[in-house]
């Protein structure tokens, strides 16, 4: 009753918000601060507030306007000018060694903030990426927990693939999957030549510039924040495998043979019983429809957490700031699971204006355990009309021979998968340490001196052991072991100077010093005392063909420059140039200009006063970058072969040594790619619309490949740089405010990317490589076969001349009929076509947040289209694509001939032991079939069974969240607390045949198995 009556005892306020031209801004939010006491302004920009206290503070706020707050005391009357928010405009975005303002770009670079990486809920910093930026294409490439991700900026350039240049808080690494999600406070993606110029030889195939929460976010004394989650695992969208009677069909498809005399396939008696191998077990599997769903007995609901804790405060000159993260995850398959820890810090202490220093590290320890690859793999093979386990309950050794099926031959003798599953194990362990070290001077105003020191430190261990079973006569093991030491030391001059308020000036001058050395070694042995696991390796006989040590180190100095120039905020214009000298190369030295110029076009008299208008930018660029990614350390040296042993006489002694090397090529030279880049940043309705478009060419030339030489010359080959790739493309990144009132509020983005791949020459030539499957105009990875189109039935068969099935291929009925592309009336190899390319035509994705008061309701979707692969799945499981007719298949449409003996499923025969045993009738002839049967798909069908379209719109994930109030959770010491649920993956949207198109292409016993969706509750706070 008090409160009630201390609430009534407010009073009323009102006033009017206005824009900066007088204008009256209609449904602007005026809000008490940390309550849901508010209203909005009407037609002409008025508010009437009731029950409003002098120590409040009021709220005022508006789309694209910079929030205004302010405290009541005495006042009942208030004129509110909001200003024009530019936040969007000078959001400060990190170019490499250095930052500018987004409204100063001159470059195609994309941003992705904290919040985006947050919301997605992966493990993986890199999945929270996909989708996030337009014209990079990111794919993992596992179901398993710990799976890494490839991705590609604007295309591949070169031949080998390749991946981005990774910068961590100003530190090169090789990936970033030790990162924690929850420790992100930025990405900065650098896409065209005049942003990735600064990075010189190593940046041609983009750069990701990743920023952790560091100590300049420290805004307070003390800050403590908590962010978690839980999740549960699930599998989800199994494909349409056949039952133990559908795959007793197939495989009585597989046990056809013809004959060439009677025109007709024939079903002979010992065939039959290979079938079955007469097994009692089988045959009542078959008669029960009792089957064995292997996939379920070795998996399990796996699980997903993170949980991760930020300090951060200033005081006395010094910011700091402090985390700790945890993540762990068990995966859906037994004896799989990833936790990782990771420990970070950043201090900042600013002396006094002219000295300022600083250091960050971070530790990270992730330990990943994927099972048994075998088990992985044999339980996705395993027939379901074999028993996992006997009348006692006991696990069967070995399923599918005679003894055990009481049959009269083996379906398979592999061991139990799930013996195998649990006798094995592969283990990763990794550690990461990564330094920062810097000091600054700045000795007049606008002059910086900055010197910083960068090490970084990486040991990976990569351990497996593989205990004896019917698998393997002896156990096994291996010890991989791979240690990385780096550091960088950059010294940087930056001079910022401003000319009668309208020139504005800034030149960055750098000096680069990098070094590194790798250090390898693998032993692999074999039958153990007893299971040592990976540990105790030299217990067990040394496997020396498998074992191997080795060591490189490299080194690069670089100089670079950079000029930015822009007069009054409307012109701009970017200089840079990086000179790059690498020990990997005899001829070490090498330049990387560009030039960059944008006109902001909406800050012109013209057009400045246009209210519809925000920002209208154009920008141009121009440039070169490099990628040393294919020249090994040593590889412009001639050195010793040290992958074998010569023995020779020396002063009548044995002795041991090293033949000579292969020659080498001593004017290999970096891989070089020349950029155009046309592009626009728009905004309207006060930046309610907003977005970018980006055109760009791409040619990368001097690309590395095997170039033959004469025998004469003794060697088979020699890599040079004879080799060019182009990328062509356009993308569009769209953001509108499409509902924006007091309790709601509803947000969109959108981004297209379109790409056009294609090589330019090839072995210095601009002649095609049909043995390479590599065509001048077409892209790298094209799929290159022959055409077909169903099979051949047998009327349309029997209706054909003997030469005409001759030169057609179609030596009998249910042949794959091939396509004659050239017209010439047979089928030869030179009737081979490009099918299609395992490169997306575009990539896309929509993002969308709906918040009512406190709720908020989010969700994301991922699509790549046009890509067309030679499928993993189906080279497993495929009717036509897989010649083990005793592995499960997927249902697909392949060929039956008519009138051979067929199992009959409706009359089975009972003996007079009660034990059911298959009968056969005669089949009925499916002419349309699209596919033909493994072994009887002809001479014209290539791998055409294991083709398809991997395309797909993904729903990654959906998001409801509740945010408390402010002004009751602060009784409780708390500054934000929100609730959420959050499904991953719970939709795909796709005619690819398999376990998830996103993977398609990796094998199965590395990580193609089931897709799955999680569950998550977590949390958001801070004190």
């Amino acid at each position: 009753m008090m409160c009630l009556l201390a609430f009534s005892q407010g009073k009323q306020v009102q006033g009017v918000v206005k824009d900066a031209t007088g204008e009256a801004i209609i449904g602007a939010n005026v809000l008490v601060k940390g309550t849901t006491n508010g209203v909005i302004t009407d037609f002409d920009g008025n508010f009437a507030l009731d029950n409003v206290s002098p120590q409040d503070v009021i709220v005022f706020s508006y789309i694209g306007y910079v929030s205004q707050e302010v405290t009541v005391g005495n006042q009942t009357t208030f004129n509110i000018i909001l200003k024009e928010d530019t936040e969007t405009l000078d959001e400060v975005v990190v170019v490499g060694y250095g930052t500018m303002k987004k409204s100063d770009l001159t470059g195609s670079i994309s941003s992705v903030s904290s919040d985006r990486i947050a919301s997605i809920g992966t493990s993986s910093v890199m999945g929270a990426l996909q989708g996030a930026s337009p014209g990079v294409d990111i794919t993992t490439n596992s179901t398993r927990p710990g799976a890494s991700f490839n991705i590609q900026i604007r295309g591949q350039n070169s031949l080998n693939g390749g991946n981005p240049l990774y910068v961590v808080d100003g530190i090169v690494v090789s990936d970033i999957d030790f990162l924690n999600p929850s420790d992100i406070e930025k990405i900065d993606v650098l896409k065209d030549a005049s942003s990735t110029a600064i990075y010189g030889s190593r940046g041609s195939n983009g750069v990701v510039i990743v920023q952790t929460k560091g100590a300049s976010s420290a805004k307070s004394q003390l800050s403590v924040s908590y962010d978690g989650y839980y999740g549960v695992r699930s599998l989800a969208r199994i494909p349409d495998f056949m039952d133990g009677r559908e795959w007793i069909d197939y495989r009585t498809s597989r046990y056809y043979s013809w004959n060439a005399t009677t025109n007709s396939y024939e079903l002979t008696d010992a065939s039959k019983t290979a079938i079955t191998q007469n097994s009692t077990s089988v045959n009542q599997a078959l008669y029960d429809q009792d089957y064995t769903d292997w996939l379920d007995l070795g998996t399990r609901n796996g699980s997903q957490q993170n949980h991760y804790v930020n300090l951060s405060g200033m005081g006395a000159g010094i910011t700091y700031n402090l985390g700790i993260g945890y993540q762990s995850e068990k995966g859906n398959f037994e004896n799989e699971d990833m936790d990782k820890f990771i420990f970070k810090g950043s201090f900042a202490h600013k002396a006094n204006k002219y000295f300022n220093t600083g250091a960050s590290f971070t530790m990270s320890h992730q330990v990943i355990n994927t099972g048994s690859e075998y088990g992985y793999r044999d339980i996705l093979r395993m027939p379901n009309v074999l028993k996992a386990y006997d009348e006692n309950g006991d696990l069967i050794e070995q399923p599918g021979i005679a003894a055990n099926i009481g049959g009269a031959g083996n379906f398979t003798s592999s061991a139990n998968p799930l013996i195998e599953l649990s006798s094995g194990n592969q283990q990763t362990r990794r550690f990461d340490i990564l330094g920062s070290f810097y000091f600054e001077l700045t000795p007049i105003e606008g002059l910086s001196l900055k010197t910083t020191f960068s090490p970084l430190f990486n040991r990976t261990r990569n351990g497996h052991y593989f205990a004896q079973n019917s698998n393997r006569d002896q156990d096994e093991a291996g010890n991989e072991n791979e240690e990385t030491f780096e550091w960088t030391w950059d010294n940087v001059i930056t001079f910022n100077k401003t000319f009668n308020d309208k020139h504005n000036l800034t030149v960055t001058l750098i000096n680069s010093l990098y070094k590194t050395q790798y250090e390898y070694v693998n032993v692999a042995a074999q039958n153990f005392p007893y299971d040592s696991q990976w540990y105790n390796i030299f217990n067990g006989t040394i496997n020396v063909g498998d074992s191997g040590s080795s060591y490189t180190q490299t080194s690069m100095v670089s100089f670079a420059a950079r000029v930015n120039y822009d007069f009054a905020g409307k012109y701009m214009v970017t200089g840079t140039v990086r000179y790059d000298g690498s020990s990997k190369l005899a001829d070490k030295w090498a330049a990387f200009p560009s030039l960059a110029a944008a006109w902001r076009l909406s800050e012109e008299d013209f057009l400045k006063d246009t209210d519809w208008l925000s920002n209208l930018k154009l920008r141009l660029s121009f440039g070169y970058s490099g990628n040393n990614n294919g020249v090994n350390a040593y590889g412009t040296q001639f050195a010793p072969n040290t992958g074998s042993t010569v023995y020779y006489d020396f002063g009548g002694q044995v002795v041991s040594g090293f033949g000579l090397g292969t020659p080498v090529n001593r004017n290999l030279t970096w891989e070089k790619t020349r950029e155009w880049n046309v592009g626009v940043d728009f905004g309207f309705l006060r930046n309610r619309i907003n977005g970018s478009i980006d055109f760009y060419d791409k040619l990368s030339d001097n690309l590395l490949m095997q170039r033959t030489l004469a025998i004469e010359s003794g060697v088979a080959s020699m890599t040079d740089n004879i080799g060019s790739v182009n990328n062509r493309g356009v993308e569009i990144s769209l953001n509108t405010v499409n509902v924006q009132t007091e309790d709601w509020n509803w947000t969109t983005g959108f981004t297209f990317a379109y790409n056009k791949n294609a090589i330019r020459s090839l072995y210095g030539r601009k002649e095609d490589v049909p043995s390479e499957a590599r065509f001048i105009g077409e892209p790298i990875n094209v799929i290159y076969d022959y055409r077909v189109n169903g099979v051949y039935g047998y009327d349309e068969w029997m209706a054909m001349s003997e030469e005409q099935r001759a030169a057609m291929g179609a030596d009998q009925p249910g042949f794959a009929k091939a396509i004659d592309t050239n017209g010439d009336g047979e089928m030869t190899t030179d009737d081979r076509v490009i099918l299609g390319h395992n490169d997306p035509d575009w990539t896309g994705s929509i993002t969308s947040t709906l918040r009512y008061k406190n709720w908020d309701f989010s969700f994301n979707i991922y699509t790549r289209q046009g890509v067309y692969i030679n499928d993993r799945f189906l080279q497993e499981f495929g009717t036509a694509a897989n010649n083990q007719r005793g592995r499960p298949k997927v249902n697909q449409d392949y060929y039956v001939p008519g009138g051979v003996d067929r199992a009959d499923w409706n009359n089975f025969r009972i003996d007079e032991n009660g034990q059911p045993w298959v009968t056969w009738k005669t089949s009925t002839e499916n002419p349309t079939a699209k596919y033909p049967v493994n072994s009887m798909t002809g001479n014209f069908y290539g791998n055409n069974g294991s083709y398809q379209d991997a395309s797909f719109w993904k729903v990654r994930n959906i998001t409801l969240g509740y945010t408390f109030d402010k002004q009751l959770i602060s009784k409780i010491g708390l500054s934000q607390l929100r609730l959420y649920f959050n499904v991953l993956n719970p939709f795909t949207f796709t005619d690819y045949v398999g376990w998830d198109p996103e993977y398609a292409t990796t094998t199965l016993q590395n990580g193609n198995g089931p897709s799955s969706v999680t569950y998550q509750f977590g949390i958001n706070l801070k004190f």
